[in-house]
């Protein structure tokens, strides 16, 4: 199959959708197969819309416009900037979409300080969820946050509450056992495979609703970066978000058709092409760096840069590393503790991340 051939028909395909201005919020609407997020009752359009750093305060409203309701955004994000833009983007609409943020806080004091920090910058007497945001451990998730977040719940600034988690199989037994969360942000992609179906399953089971991030991967293995490692050419986009009518009505055109055999191989064929350049986030080096390093974050920062063009987010996440981490320099080691099943070059991928984020 022709690769490049098969993505410029899908382009145009998703292209060939009405122009901006020509298609109202309840005829794009009408075309949308929306979905009730677990027990919440709400109903949310397939894909949504991942702020990111820096959204484009236009094609929010144009996406809007296009019948996407569900929009996603974190304190933490661009030090409360994405929230501000968001919120500036929503004036006057904010009834029509279910708006979601997330903390990174560790205590319950943090959240109550986080939760009105963020209901200030969005410009709303409340968020449709709230979520202890990058909890990848049981650990991260202790009882007494999860009440304040329940507590939250019950004064009417969150309708709901729940949790985003980059490794769902390590923590989706400690979620259901909590009893009180509502709805689980958890990673998953083409790449990924089947790694977290069976994780999904028992949130879904238990009337948990689910939401999906990281859904998006790198267009080809291009370029070059770093001593001489193989990089990606990084997608037209920020993580998770939108930037432009073309991707937009890419998304419109995921949300409404199905996907072809066609697009089936498409995805596969990329997914061998980045193999050795992208983390499926599987976990299996968790503990295993002599050094220390947590590996699946630091290739998880690299892809912000590398497959979403955000070196901004990437550097940012990179500097929350305790110091004596970031000083670590892989290209010291003679070879890497770590062979990693996917098939990823970690101490190739590590050392770029060094010499591009320390």
């Amino acid at each position: 199959m022709d690769l490049q051939s098969s993505r410029r028909r899908f382009l145009q395909a998703g292209l060939a959708l009405p122009a901006a201005g020509l298609v109202t919020t309840s005829q794009a609407a009408a075309s949308i197969p929306y979905r009730t997020l677990g027990k919440t009752g709400l109903k949310v359009a397939p894909v949504g819309f991942g702020v990111g750093f820096t959204p484009d305060p236009s094609i929010i409203a144009r996406s809007l416009d296009m019948g996407v309701n569900y929009f996603d955004t974190a304190r933490d994000y661009a030090q409360g900037n994405s929230e501000r833009l968001l919120g500036q983007a929503l004036k006057g609409r904010r009834d029509s979409v279910i708006l979601v943020s997330k903390s990174m806080a560790r205590s319950s004091t943090e959240v109550l300080t986080h939760i009105d920090e963020s209901l200030k910058t969005l410009g709303t007497d409340h968020v449709d969820a709230y979520l202890m945001h990058a909890k990848d451990t049981p650990e991260a998730i202790p009882a007494e946050v999860v009440d304040t977040l329940d507590s939250i719940k019950k004064q009417g600034k969150a309708r709901f509450i729940g949790v985003s988690t980059h490794d769902p199989n390590a923590v989706v037994d400690h979620l259901i056992k909590l009893g009180k969360i509502d709805v689980v942000l958890v990673t998953y992609s083409f790449a990924m495979g089947a790694s977290r179906d069976e994780a999904i399953k028992k949130l879904h089971d238990a009337g948990i609703g689910v939401a999906a991030m990281k859904v998006m991967g790198a267009t080809s293995a291009q370029g070059r970066g770093g001593r001489g490692i193989p990089t990606v050419k990084p997608m037209p986009t920020k993580e998770g978000s939108l930037r432009d009518e073309e991707q937009l009505a890419m998304n419109i055109r995921a949300m409404t058709e199905p996907l072809t055999s066609d697009e089936e191989k498409l995805l596969v064929a990329r997914s061998e092409e980045i193999r050795s350049l992208y983390c499926r986030m599987c976990y299996q080096c968790k503990g295993r760096c002599p050094n220390g390093l947590p590996v699946t974050d630091m290739l998880r920062f690299l892809a912000y840069n590398d497959f979403y063009g955000d070196f901004r987010q990437a550097r940012e996440n990179f500097m929350r590393l305790p110091r004596e981490i970031r000083n670590v320099s892989c290209g010291d080691c003679s070879s890497c503790a770590i062979d990693c099943p996917n098939g990823v070059k970690v101490q190739e991928r590590l050392i770029r991340a060094q010499d591009l984020l320390a």
